[in-house]
């Protein structure tokens, strides 16, 4: 009898000890970590699938190079809309190679906008107010990234580079 007694009263003492004021912001924080997390994974699948798409959409043809000498003008010019899936004013300079013909008649404003709307379709978070500015009201842009180079297509890039040689021009 005394051996129970002292048992329960062992308990009793261990319970006391318990700190009931367990802080539950740090748990909450990690939660909203976690489900940060999950949705950034989430993203990440997103983007890798809508790149695997692009690639078999080269490989199949349905994404094509432009005639170098004919002037073929954007498919898209009201934002909020698609080209092949791509939102933006600019969409085809994310899926088909750019040719020289339909940039020159461009303004350097229009040429500035182009280029840095493949960037803005990848997430990149701008650091000059004005491209900020213009992107932020873009149903479709999402600033998550302070490089998005890596996920840059072939075509991208190479119409990256032609449309800043038509800017410095």
């Amino acid at each position: 009898m005394i051996l129970c007694g002292m048992i329960c009263s062992s308990c009793s003492e261990q319970e006391k000890k318990v700190d009931p004021g367990i802080d539950l912001k740090k748990y909450e924080s990690t939660i909203d970590r976690s489900e940060e997390l999950d949705r950034k994974e989430r993203e990440l699948q997103q983007k890798e699938m809508e790149l695997k798409q692009q690639a078999e959409g080269l490989s199949q043809g349905l994404i094509t190079e432009a005639n170098s000498d004919e002037y073929i003008p954007p498919k898209n010019q009201q934002s909020g809309n698609t080209y092949r899936n791509v939102p933006g004013d600019y969409p085809h300079a994310s899926t088909e190679y750019l040719n020289a013909n339909e940039l020159r008649y461009l303004s350097k404003q229009d040429l500035l906008l182009m280029r840095n709307e493949i960037f803005a379709r990848h997430g990149y978070i701008f650091k000059r107010d004005d491209l900020y500015n213009h992107f932020i009201t873009k149903s479709w842009y999402n600033p998550r990234y302070k490089d998005v180079s890596r996920l840059l297509s072939p075509i991208e890039k190479a119409n990256i580079n032609m449309i800043k040689g038509f800017e410095d021009q």
